[in-house]
This record gives structure tokens, sequence and C-alpha cells, in this order.
């Protein structure tokens, strides 16, 4: 029985020593697993001892540094093949091993692609490139001087036609371009003492305007003029287009000197009470006002506000505060007061016209159907769109301020739309001009305006109630 025991111990023994030796070889072998890496020619063929210098063994993934390779006027790359797919990389790239791999190198033929002046007589050399065929390449801007501006490139000297810098160029060969330039031409733009300012070029493909101008001071231009020295209305405003090729134009300046109050407050005449509905530009006329103003003119305005805050339906809401003024004076006097509401709203929310002009609509309506309320409508007033840039308030531009006006007018003002009277106190003050000063502290945001901005905008209003 011992005997039979020690036996089958014996075969247990020599089994474990079987299962040690051969089945831990096999772990060590799989961990010691080992990927070749091979160079050859297009061929395939490793055919020098350079390339067989360069086989690698390496473990799966490792990185390596392909062979650096070079061959004068060619592009050399290593090419590694995988079914229908090639892969090129350069030389001296990296590369991470993850199976047997063979890389064949290739060398593509350079050519040169040269870009010349106009006619031909001057290579631009920095601009040279190599590239190999069927390789695109993108065409540079165009050198040119500070009187040309560069177009594009060409095939041939001289052209008339010509492609664009930022093109994309299918190389076939050696090539050159030859550069198309344009003169430039421009108007001198000057300040209001003849001092230059700077050029504008006219003919470089998009519509040359005026532009706008941050004096840096309390000085506002207006706009611009062919004569110099004018305080006031200027020919063109920033945002016009620039009518001629070349020319000189001279900024309209207007400064505090010019920007004179009222001799006295108008009170309005036939009404018992005018309302002016806002933001914190129609605040700002209030300010002006201060204890001067008249007891048949009150306010309805928050800053920074449009028409959302307007048609808002709770105890905040502009035209609910309105409507429950108007509705108290017409109730307390028998049916028999007469009131006009000016609206000045616009400004914060410029791109928001079609929105006005629909709730603008209804509000009329209302007033003028229960309470007999002549209704006004007064522009956008202006604002100086670099001056706003500079002061680093939310930008808004002339041309906005315009075209809003312009959506106002037509669809609330004229014709059968005459739901309001319009009073366009904007283009009076373009045309007779304006301060911007905030509150008269020094703070030139091309928004607000100085209190004698703002009671010249208030007698100009009174002034039109009733024509």
């Amino acid at each position: 029985m011992n005997r039979k025991l020690c036996k089958w111990k014996g075969i247990f023994f020599l089994l474990m020593l079987f299962f040690l030796l051969f089945g831990g070889n096999k772990q060590v072998s799989a961990a010691s697993a080992k990927c070749k890496v091979v160079f050859a020619n297009a061929r395939g063929v490793v055919s020098t001892p350079t390339y067989k210098s360069w086989e690698r063994t390496v473990k799966p993934g490792q990185w390596i540094n392909l062979p650096e390779y070079s061959w004068s006027g060619y592009r050399c790359y290593w090419e590694e093949k995988s079914g229908n797919t090639v892969k090129r990389y350069s030389p001296g790239a990296r590369y991470k091993v993850t199976k047997n791999t063979k890389f064949c190198l290739h060398r593509y033929e350079l050519y040169d692609v040269k870009f010349y002046s106009e006619d031909g007589k001057k290579e631009h050399k920095d601009l040279r490139k190599q590239a190999i065929k069927g390789e695109n390449i993108t065409l540079p801007p165009v050198p040119h001087s500070s009187t040309t501006m560069g177009l594009g490139w060409s095939t041939t000297a001289n052209a008339k036609t010509y492609q664009k810098p930022g093109t994309k160029i299918k190389i076939n060969g050696d090539m050159k371009f030859y550069s198309k330039t344009q003169t430039i031409t421009s108007v001198n733009l000057y300040k209001y003492d003849g001092k230059f300012w700077k050029s504008v070029p006219t003919n470089t493909g998009s519509t040359p305007v005026f532009p706008s101008v941050n004096l840096g001071s309390i000085n506002m231009c207006l706009g611009w003029s062919k004569t110099m020295g004018k305080n006031s209305r200027p020919e063109y405003y920033a945002g016009d287009r620039i009518p001629t090729k070349t020319g000189n134009y001279y900024m309209v300046k207007f400064g505090p000197e010019d920007d004179k109050a009222p001799s006295y407050i108008r009170t309005p005449e036939g009404y018992d009470m005018v309302y002016f509905v806002g933001d914190s530009r129609t605040i700002g006329l209030q300010w002006g006002l201060g204890s001067r103003k008249p007891s048949n003119v009150d306010f309805v305005a928050d800053s920074g506000e449009g028409l959302e805050w307007f048609e808002r339906r709770d105890d905040t809401g502009g035209y609910k505060n309105l409507y429950r003024k108007v509705r108290k004076i017409f109730e307390n006097s028998g049916g028999r007061a007469r009131q006009a509401v000016i609206i000045n709203l616009g400004v914060n929310d410029l791109w928001n016209s079609s929105s006005y002009i629909d709730y603008m609509r209804r509000v009329s309506q209302q007033l003028r159907g229960e309470f007999r309320c002549d209704m006004y409508y007064m522009s956008v007033n202006p604002v100086n769109s670099a001056m706003i840039k500079a002061y680093g308030g939310t930008y808004r531009t002339e041309a906005q301020v315009a075209a809003f006006n312009k959506s106002i007018r037509m669809s609330l003002c004229s014709g059968s739309n005459n739901y309001f009277t319009y009073i366009d106190a904007c283009t009076a003050l373009q045309k007779y001009g304006w301060i911007s000063n905030f509150q008269n502290k020094g703070i030139y945001d091309g928004v607000h305006y100085s209190y004698q901005t703002y009671l010249r905008i208030y007698d100009y209003c009174i002034r039109n109630l009733r024509r």
C-alpha cells in the first residue's frame, strides 16, 4: 500500500514539475514577444547593408524614430503599405510599433514654384516654394508698395486675368507665377484744422465709407465736408459712401462753445400733460430740465431698457405705468384732458424694429381710442460708434440707428401707417450738432448727451407738437 502511495506521489511530482517548466515557459515567451521592423528600397528589397543596418526588433507598443534620409532635389518618404492603403512618413518621424512592419523608401522629384513681378523681371525669392507632382500649394499674398495693392497671380506676365491669393494650385512640374497689382486711388481725410489725418482707399473692391471719429475729448466730429473749418451742416456722415475716387474731406467739429442750451424752457401749449417715454437718454433729458420741468410734462423711463420693459405686464412695465397715468388724468378731467405721448425707445434694441412696429401700433390704437391722446414717435438720436468703442460701451453704429429710424418712420408714421407723428430730432442734431458728455461729468461715451444737448432735444420736441 505504501509503495503504491509513493508511486502516485512520484507521478504527481513529475506532472507538477512538467507544468511549471513548460507552462511557465509559455508565459515568458508571450511576455517577451518582439516585432520586426524592416527597411527596404522602393521595390521592397533590402538592397544594401545600410537598409539592413536600419532593421529593428522591438517590443510591441515601443516608439522608434524612422531612419533619417535625404536626397538633393527630391522629397523622401518612408511608406508603409497595409492592404490598399499606403501611409507616408517623413524620415526621422516618430512611429509606434504594434506589429511586424515593412517600410519602403520612395523619392519624389521636387519642382520649383517661383513668383515674379508683373513684368517678370524680378523674382520674389522669399516666396519660392518646392513641391512634388500632384501636391497642392496655396498662392501667397501679393507683394505691393504703399501706392499699390495686390490682386492675385497669373501664369503669364502682364496678364489681365489672375487667381486670388489663397487659391489652391496643383503642381504638375516647375511653375512660374506673375503678380497682378493695381494702383490705389484714395481720398485724403483731414482734421478740422487742416492737419492730415489719414487716407481711405477707394478702389479696393469694398465700398469706401466715411469713418466715425473719436476726437478723444468733449468735441464731436459731426461728419465730413469738402470745406475746412465748419462746425455744423456736414455734407456726409459716418457710414455714408465716399462719392469720389480722389479728393480732400475735412472733419466738421462741434464743440462745447457751440452747444448752447435754449434761453428758456418751453411749456407745452394746448396739452394738459405731455409724457416722454424712453430709456436712460430720456432720464438724461429729465435731469437736464431739473426743477425747471413744466408742470404738464411727465416722464416714464428706465435706464438700459427697451421694448421688453415697455410691454412687461407687471407693475414695473413701462406701458402699464404710462396707461395708468394717462387714464387717471383723463378720468379726473371728466374726459376733457388733452394729452400727448412721445415715445423715444429703441437705442437699446436697434435690431428689434419689427417687434416695435407690431406692439406700438396696438399702443397707439388703444391710447388714441380710449383717451384721445396725440401720439408722437421721436427718432432714436445720434450715436458715435468710435467713441462707444473707445469707452467700451455696448456697441451700436450710426448705420443701425439710421435703419431703425427708417423702419419706424415708414411703418408707424407714414401714409396709411400714420399711427404716430414722427419727430426727427436725429437729423436736426446731426445737422446742427450734439455733444456726448454723460451728466456733464466728462464721460464721453458716444451715447449719452450733455445737459445742453438734452435741453435742445426737449425744445425741438415741444416746438414740433401739434404741427
